[in-house]
């Protein structure tokens, strides 16, 4: 039986790899794996975006933080988004039926 070829890290990948050096095994895992860098790589700046996350450094050594009210006021923000916008979506289903 042939041994099963290694397919090749992507960067995101790699990043991630790095980035989750200090992180316990089950975490890196998730955080290199091909679809939980993708969305990492993208969620992240947005939680720093948004103020959830804030990254500081102190003697050279990176610290993040998280800023519970704030995230859970950004979770409220999209609740209300996902509501606003299911409705429009089904006014406008109702109005194609017509």
């Amino acid at each position: 039986m042939a041994a099963k070829k290694k397919s090749k890290k992507s960067a995101s990948q790699q990043l991630m790899s790095v980035a989750t050096m200090g992180l316990p095994a089950p975490v890196q895992k998730v955080a290199t794996s091909k679809w939980g860098s993708k969305i990492l790589m993208l969620l992240l700046p947005a939680l720093v975006a948004s103020g959830v996350l804030t990254v500081s450094f102190a003697g050279g050594k990176p610290s993040v933080s998280i800023d519970q009210q704030r995230a859970e006021q950004v979770g409220e923000e999209l609740r209300e988004d996902a509501v606003r916008a299911a409705e429009r979506l089904r006014e406008q289903d109702s109005r194609s039926f017509r």
